[in-house]
């Protein structure tokens, strides 16, 4: 895969094929990236921003072509336990909001 394939892959998966929002996020012009998407333009001049707004990216893969684009993702386990400390926090927050509106009538 060469350099300006790397930028085509990573718009695909990481934004679902959206260069709108892969421009956003990273703050490359739509018109740039469409031409690097093209093989035309210098896709090295973007791969700082796209390291910066994708931590997943490997800055290997994404230089060189070499290894996996993207990092390994969370283990399971952590993820699991994560979102059941954000979903007893969010029956804190009902919890609290209901006290609230009831001491408010």
């Amino acid at each position: 895969m060469n350099e300006f394939e790397r930028i085509d892959y990573l718009v695909k998966i990481l934004e679902g094929n959206n260069a709108k929002a892969f421009c956003i996020k990273t703050g490359i012009a739509e018109a740039s990236l469409c031409r690097v998407r093209k093989g035309r333009g210098r896709p090295a001049a973007y791969y700082g921003r796209i390291v910066a707004a994708y931590d997943q990216v490997r800055k290997q893969w994404l230089y060189s072509g070499t290894g996996e684009p993207l990092k390994e993702k969370k283990e399971k386990g952590e993820i699991i336990q994560r979102l059941d400390s954000l979903e007893k926090e969010v029956k804190r927050l009902a919890s609290l909001i209901e006290k609230m509106v009831k001491s408010a009538k």
